[in-house]
């Protein structure tokens, strides 16, 4: 619970400050219109404050699940259909607890001699539910649409940084590749694995150093491709001694996928990794369906004196997947004395 709290304080207090501006203005509205003995009487009476605290706490309640747990998935993830049996569910169990509110806590009555007063408080109650289901929807796809906006501007914000430090540190790429391929047609006939390891070294490269458009993401299959490339060049360093198991599950390949995302967690494998432990194998697993892309990496943490790493490319990762998917992505990182592992899940 205080978790919970933690994590969505501020907005329960949002729609508490604003459902609370809205009720005083709408009560202040009421006394100018009807008078004030005829609008505390509606209210209550003596009991005014009181339901004046439970009607703000109720709204609170009601439109944050309403927007923050039901329809701002929903809407993300485009499950309509999730969306319309939620909010169907959610607006049953609203007016049992406004029946039970109206008839036997706040002005208990005899219902059999008040058919008149059911049937007015239904059709109000439905006419209520749809206002607010109105406003709900409205609010959300405002800040879907100012969270993206924000997004779009922070990831064009990050593409600028990135392109000023390439220009920055960059080495010419036509000297870098002319230079690899200069190497590897003069080990191709005596070094034939050196040669592999620098042809597989300058496909990296260049797919890293492409323009892959403002959002930076790739073909799911390009990224494979690429994580097999980094596998297999590993192995030439080590001469074939890593003890690796890498298992794919790819149904839905029709995907883009942030580029060298998951290209950087196996290099930080390669870099923090034991992987010479046959008990122990790198452990990597990619699971790709319609709604989802799960990848999974776990290995045996290398002991000793470990290479200085700043964890900027971890931190890359993190920012880009938030970024991009926000809510709609998970990337867990778990750890103790002896391993380490990464799980990224994408909801499509």
């Amino acid at each position: 619970m205080k978790l919970f709290i933690k994590q969505n304080w501020k907005k329960i207090l949002m729609i508490g400050v604003l459902y609370t501006c809205w009720s005083m203005i709408a009560f202040l509205f009421l006394v100018a219109l009807q008078g004030r003995t005829l609008t505390l009487e509606q209210f209550g009476g003596k009991n005014i404050f009181w339901n004046f605290a439970h009607s703000i706490l109720k709204g609170t309640v009601v439109y944050y699940l309403l927007i923050f747990r039901i329809i701002i998935p929903s809407l993300e993830r485009k499950d309509w259909k999730k969306l319309g049996w939620q909010t169907a569910l959610f607006f049953i169990v609203l007016t049992l607890y406004e029946y039970i509110w109206a008839f036997h806590i706040d002005t208990p009555i005899v219902l059999d001699q008040h058919h008149t007063t059911v049937r007015t408080f239904v059709l109000s109650i439905i006419m209520l539910d749809v206002l607010i289901l109105l406003v709900s929807i409205f609010a959300a796809v405002l800040m879907i649409s100012n969270e993206m906006s924000q997004r779009k501007a922070e990831l064009e914000k990050q593409k600028l940084k990135a392109e000023l430090a390439a220009v920055k540190y960059q080495i010419n790429p036509h000297f870098l590749f002319n230079s690899l391929s200069f190497i590897y047609t003069k080990t191709y006939r005596t070094q034939p694995e050196a040669a592999e390891a620098v042809q597989l070294l300058s496909e990296i490269m260049s797919y890293a150093l492409e323009d892959w458009g403002e959002l930076g993401t790739v073909p799911l299959m390009s990224e494979v491709a690429q994580m097999q490339k980094v596998i297999a060049m590993n192995q030439i360093r080590f001469n074939h001694q890593l003890a690796i198991q890498y298992h794919e599950e790819i149904g839905f390949k029709e995907v883009q996928v942030p580029i060298l995302v998951f290209v950087t967690l196996i290099e930080n494998a390669f870099k923090h990794g034991d992987l010479t432990d046959a008990q122990n194998k790198l452990n990597i697993e990619l699971k790709v369906t319609e709604s989802q892309v799960h990848f999974l990496l776990q290995n045996k943490k290398k002991k000793g004196i470990k290479e200085p790493s700043k964890g900027i490319g971890l931190s890359n990762v993190k920012k880009r997947l938030d970024l991009m998917y926000g809510s709609r992505h998970s990337f867990t990182i778990k750890e103790d004395e002896q391993f380490y592992s990464n799980e990224i899940t994408i909801n499509l």
